[in-house]
């Protein structure tokens, strides 16, 4: 009887648990997460007769320029994120908080790229800064090895599509 009543008295507490579990669950599933939501768009690559049109992210403000691919745990081979400046410039990119690496085209404003470098996540407070000393207006983000795999180097030249307007 002892034995009936402690078991009886373990599956309250445990069936208390569980509920106290799914109703924080179903809390935090149910509130509004403001995460920024990036415009989606379209980006061809051509170069020496081949080309390659990939869909894209667009980083085009702070917000978003500042979270970029952060976070992700993966993302497809064909595919990208666009960072759009205002002017040409000299600025650097880090891989704080970015689980994947990633390569980085440097493209000016004639949508030429300029250099390729390759990024390796960082998860600590001292992560490398990636950048060139060449003005530049536009960075597109892939996985790493997209460039070599598909045959891009400086020179190659970018448009892009958002919302059915073509860019560049």
């Amino acid at each position: 009887m002892e034995k009936s009543k402690k078991r009886d008295e373990k599956l309250k507490r445990n069936m208390f648990l569980l509920f106290v579990f799914l109703s924080f669950t179903i809390l935090l599933i149910s509130q509004d997460i403001n995460l920024p939501v990036f415009p989606k768009g379209e980006l061809t690559i051509s170069q020496d007769g081949k080309s390659i049109t990939i869909p894209i992210e667009i980083a085009d403000n702070d917000e978003l320029q500042s979270l970029g691919l952060m976070y992700r745990e993966d993302i497809p081979k064909e595919y990208g994120m666009l960072f759009i400046f205002p002017t040409d410039g000299i600025r650097g990119f880090w891989m704080k908080n970015t689980y994947i690496a990633l390569d980085i085209a440097f493209i000016n404003s004639e949508g030429i790229i300029l250099e390729i470098k390759t990024m390796e996540p960082c998860n600590s407070e001292n992560c490398p800064v990636y950048t060139i000393y060449k003005p530049f207006r536009y960075a597109l983000e892939v996985k790493a090895g997209f460039f070599e795999e598909y045959g891009f180097k400086p020179g190659a030249r970018i448009q892009w599509r958002i919302n059915n307007r073509s860019i560049n």
